[in-house]
């Protein structure tokens, strides 16, 4: 069924493109000149802002915030979020399988979750593309049809709803206004990659519309690591007048991947290709299917903004995973629809003569979750290991007020009312532990205080402190035991909370660009897997005192400009340097088990750079790396290490707004062996050698071409 929608998808959306381009780039002179009126006439949307319309947010932002377009992206290969978010402080990124971002953590929130990435909110246009209980599925968001991507962290991210530490990412999309009539990009390289999309837009009148198509194919460094995906993005924008729009979203999606599953760290040193024996014997697989549809009015004056949104997503998903006699998990099969909107309204009238923001908004989810799971026999379902139905309700309503008590000082003071319901029906307690049906209700209330100082136009000083809370997961609840008569445990777990102290600065001088954040978080009830006192595994639990504290540092410089290319009317070439810095410092606080051991799953120093000579001619070349530059725990008694490293990688290319692109990108160039991703556990001692690591790609090169009308 799939694979018939995404060829008809293919063919129609190739057709429209084309018509669109003949139409945009038509000889008659008329015409020209009537599209370029409609565009001069259509400023750009108001539903999806530009990039330089969110980079404009940070003088309002009393926190850690990050605008990352797709152009640092493009140098190079534009796969996954991987390659959109690089180097953005504070935020690390996993990834299993090399092809897709399975783990994401924003100050350790998330940092023991599964291949479902929880602790960070994922937007789009702000509206909601995580599950009811809060995880978030990375397949179906398709980097090629952004625009740009606004990272929040931590506090800043309230006024979406977000509740948690992590905050969120809110992704933006193209449109008609800000994208090429037709543009067409091929990507190749090693382990058998191959990825291609297509897209395009136009605006008509009040319309604008927007489409894109990709697939991506990949045999995979490691065995038993084969993945293929196929995706399919589409927005409609109409324009009633330009203080109002209305924008429909579109979403289909498909993947079909293998998991090689982790190894043992000796294993990963010997030979990082190799799959797990039983990878391959029980064919583990993760195949998913997605449709999301979503609306949103937007309305903007001078004086007031109202945003208006609904949405709703329906997932397919399989997960052929480890199964034995003692572990009876086996194959997941799971369908879940998830409905929700949001209420946005800002207004910008004087209070008490001075300039004030508030913000009043409203984001209610819903989530059904029926699943079933299975015994693994050789990659085929056997008999009912259990079944139940899940469901989650999410309802946070929020208001902000900035309040700017001189023009270059501002205090922003706020709050979050949140209620949050998990409800699971057991719909097969003929097992062991019997009826495992419950229900939990969750209150929750976030304040938050904030000062902005515009130290010039250029750079601000900022300071917040916050609160925030993450009800457990479904799945954090809802788990098998393990033991002779394994089966599907109910395990009530409280919220998490945490209070966040922050300070930073932002801005530009002269040839420098930086950001700079740092905080200390005091967590209560954090939610971690640990063992007890006598190194037994019990699953995730809430631990009751936790600290994460850290540092979050860009610094971009222009080194050398008009080096050998100088001209009088516009830019010569440069010589820029970019980089990151990012350290992780997180630990429990007089543990009864461990102490104030260091919370494992993260590397603690992270830093990434990048070398890159442009000249004006778009021609482009430059060395990169990534550094782990400290081993770090991957257990809670921390006795067992992942090991630091350095990747080293390289691009050079030639970029043009229209016409022919081309580029070249090396990775990994030593052929490091090194764990891209680990599987956090209690003990090592308790689990001897245990295949928690998952290696990341060795040394490949990837090369793509693109054309722009």
């Amino acid at each position: 069924m799939w694979r018939g929608w995404s060829v008809l998808a293919i063919t129609a959306v190739a057709v429209i493109a084309i018509q669109e381009a003949q139409a945009a780039n038509t000889s008659n002179n008329s015409a020209e000149t009537e599209a370029v009126t409609v565009m001069g006439e259509a400023t750009g949307s108001l539903t999806s802002v530009s990039p330089e319309e969110s980079a404009k947010q940070e003088k309002a932002l009393p926190g850690a915030f990050t605008v990352k377009t797709i152009d640092d992206m493009e140098l190079g290969r534009a796969s996954n979020f991987e390659d959109l978010l690089q180097r953005t402080p504070g935020v690390f990124l996993q990834s299993e399988n090399g092809a897709e971002v399975s783990k994401i953590s924003i100050r350790g929130s998330g940092i023991t979750s599964g291949e479902e990435p929880l602790g960070v909110m994922f937007l789009m246009d702000g509206l909601n593309f995580n599950q009811g209980d809060g995880e978030a599925t990375l397949e179906d968001l398709d980097v090629a049809a952004l625009s740009h991507a606004e990272v929040f962290r931590g506090a800043d991210a309230f006024k979406y709803g977000a509740l948690t530490l992590g905050g969120a990412i809110n992704l933006v999309p193209l449109t008609g206004y800000n994208t090429a009539p037709f543009q067409v990009r091929l990507e190749g390289g090693s382990y058998g990659f191959f990825r291609g999309d297509m897209s395009g837009g136009v605006v008509q009148g009040k319309f604008d519309e927007f489409g894109a198509i990709g697939f991506r194919a990949r045999e995979g460094f490691r065995e038993h690591g084969r993945e293929d995906t196929e995706i399919l993005f589409a927005d409609l924008g109409y324009k009633f007048n330009d203080q109002v729009e209305n924008r429909f979203y579109l979403t289909l999606d498909r993947t079909n991947r293998n998991l090689p599953g982790g190894l043992t760290k000796s294993e990963m040193e010997d030979d990082p290709s190799q799959a797990n024996p039983l990878a391959i014997a029980q064919d583990w697989n993760k195949e998913l299917s997605n449709v999301r549809l979503a609306d949103k009015l937007s309305i903007r004056t001078e004086e007031i903004e109202l945003d208006v949104g609904a949405y709703w997503f329906h997932h397919d998903l399989e997960n052929r995973g480890f199964f034995s006699p003692d572990f009876r998990e086996g194959i997941e099969q799971f369908y879940s629809d998830d409905f929700g909107g949001n209420l946005n309204f800002v207004s910008r009238h004087e209070l008490f003569g001075r300039r004030n923001i508030l913000t009043i908004g409203l984001s209610p989810q819903y989530e059904d979750e029926p699943s079933q799971n299975y015994e693994n026999i050789f990659g085929h379902p056997g008999a009912t290991t259990a079944r139940g139905i899940g469901s989650s309700i999410n309802v946070p309503a929020y208001l902000e007020d900035q309040l700017y008590l001189a023009s270059r000082l501002s205090i922003l003071a706020g709050a979050q009312a949140i209620f949050a319901e998990r409800h699971f029906q057991d719909e097969f307690f003929t097992d062991e532990a019997g009826n495992q049906s419950n229900r939990q209700n969750f209150w929750g209330f976030n304040p938050k205080l904030g000062a902005i100082y515009e130290i010039n136009r250029q750079a601000q000083a900022f300071v917040n402190f916050s609160r925030s809370w993450q009800p457990p997961s479904l799945d954090n609840l809802v788990d098998f035991d393990e033991g002779p008569n394994s089966s599907v445990v109910y395990t009530p777990l409280s919220a998490q909370h945490a209070w966040t102290i922050e300070v930073g600065t932002r801005g530009e001088y002269s040839r420098f660009e930086w950001e700079l954040s740092l905080y200390r978080s005091w967590f209560r009830n954090e939610l971690l897997e640990i063992n007890d006192a006598f190194g037994n595994d019990i699953g995730t639990r809430n631990v009751p005192r936790t600290n994460h504290q850290g540092i979050e540092a860009s610094l971009e410089v222009e080194l050398l400009r008009d080096i050998l290319i100088k001209q009088s009317n516009r830019s010569g070439d440069r010589l820029s340097l970019d980089q990151s810095y990012t350290f992780n410092d997180f630990h429990l606080d007089q543990n009864a088990v461990y102490g104030d051991n260091r919370i494992p799953g993260i590397p603690i120093h992270v830093y990434e750079a990048q070398l890159l000579y442009e000249s004006p001619s778009g021609f482009y070349v430059g060395p990169n790396l990534q550094c782990n530059l400290s081993r770090y725990p991957v257990d809670e008694a921390n006795t067992l290490f992942a090991d630091s490293y350095v990747l080293l990688g390289f691009r050079a290319g030639f970029r043009r707004t229209k016409g022919l692109s081309v580029f070249i990108d090396c990775r990994n160039l030593t052929n490091q062996h090194y764990a891209a991703s680990i599987d956090v556990i209690a003990d090592a001692r308790t689990e001897p050698n245990p295949e928690i690591f998952h290696p990341g790609d060795g040394r490949s090169f990837y090369g793509g071409v693109s054309w722009s009308w």
